[in-house]
């Protein structure tokens, strides 16, 4: 069986991949084939990486998670809407070596974790004491009557604020958002961490996987038209047939520089629609999209690269750059002068000899 393979390993095979996607969201029916495999790398690298951090952490024992089939057979649970303690208790029979209650529980809670962060790429809670580098949810799924889609959806509330009507500009791209107001651009894996501002806002958080995104239009686990919405705002950051923001973007895709590999569909968005730039029509990242805006139409430069690019008030930009000529030039002769007197000083005291 395919699926009978250790679930951290790094190189799976291509049917294998097929086979994952196929399980964990069976509500999608197409059938991915060789040729878009390798949209597929930027998630399978975040499996992964999440399957051999939990299975290696504390010699085996915070996860039931040992196979791939073990991960499929989880979200089916979460797929058939049972609660979490419903799926705990299926998941305590799996112990086959006599371990304490507390033991048993400890690694219920952490397979359905791993299970949940693979299915929706969402971080519901960490690993015990394992340092992380991105923020998670601060609400983990503690409650055991609940389900998963309503712990997400209770995430992932509907925003509310007034926009006033405002549209997210063409010019707001992720590539002018770095170049005019020194934001960095941070590539993440966690869904509940795009478009947020970290490290003082100096860092914009990114949630790359489009291919995910695509696969989960009709998902029954995220909240309703959540993937849909996330990928507009892809769009909107990322837009096609754009030429300087398409060239910066494949050397961010092709670059060793990150861990993270970056899904390449995003070289690939939908042409956005002007009636798509209202942000009262966005419910999940309206207040993110509206902080973004602000930030964007009135930015803080901190060097003299993003004076020079940024060129959107045209009086403004020669204003300031005719003044830095100005003060150059005058810096420039003030010192030629200063250097001529210098030098008839020296003659006065030293006169050439006839």
């Amino acid at each position: 069986m395919s699926l009978d393979r250790d679930a951290q390993e790094i190189a799976i095979p291509g049917d294998v991949k097929r086979r994952i996607i196929k399980d964990l969201w069976p509500w999608s029916t197409s059938i991915v084939p060789d040729t878009a495999l390798p949209t597929w790398d930027a998630y399978f690298q975040y499996y992964s990486s999440e399957c051999r951090d939990w299975i290696m952490y504390g010699n085996g024992e915070y996860t039931f998670v040992k196979k791939h089939k073990d991960v499929t057979a989880i979200a089916r649970m979460f797929k058939d809407d049972k609660t979490k303690s419903e799926i705990i208790s299926s998941l305590l029979p799996w112990d086959t070596q006599n371990r304490t209650d507390a033991i048993k529980k400890r690694m219920a809670e952490g397979a359905i974790r791993l299970t949940a962060r693979l299915t929706t790429m969402v971080d519901i809670g960490t690993i015990p004491q394992f340092a992380q580098g991105m923020e998670h949810l601060e609400h983990p799924w503690n409650d055991e009557a609940t389900k998963l889609k309503a712990h997400l959806t209770g995430y992932f509330g509907e925003q509310t604020t007034d926009t006033e009507k405002s549209r997210f500009g063409a010019d707001i791209t992720a590539y002018n958002i770095q170049r005019y107001t020194g934001i960095r651009i941070r590539w993440t894996n966690n869904l509940a961490d795009h478009l947020r501002l970290v490290d003082d806002d100096t860092k914009l958080c990114i949630f790359h996987h489009l291919t995910y995104l695509n696969r989960h239009l009709n998902s029954p686990i995220l909240p309703t038209d959540l993937a849909k919405e996330t990928i507009l705002t892809l769009a909107l950051l990322f837009p096609r047939y754009d030429k300087d923001p398409e060239k910066w973007l494949r050397a961010q895709i092709s670059s060793n520089k990150s861990e993270i590999v970056i899904d390449p569909e995003l070289l690939r968005c939908d042409r956005v629609m002007p009636s798509d730039r209202a942000l009262d029509k966005f419910k999940f990242w309206r207040d993110e999209l509206l902080t973004l805006k602000e930030k964007f139409d009135k930015p803080r430069p901190t060097s003299i690269l993003q004076f020079w690019h940024d060129r959107r008030k045209k009086v403004q930009w020669f204003t300031f750059w005719i003044a830095v000529w100005v003060l150059l030039l005058t810096v420039f002769f003030g010192l030629v002068q200063s250097i001529e007197g210098a030098i008839q000083v020296y003659k006065a005291y030293h006169p050439t000899a006839s």
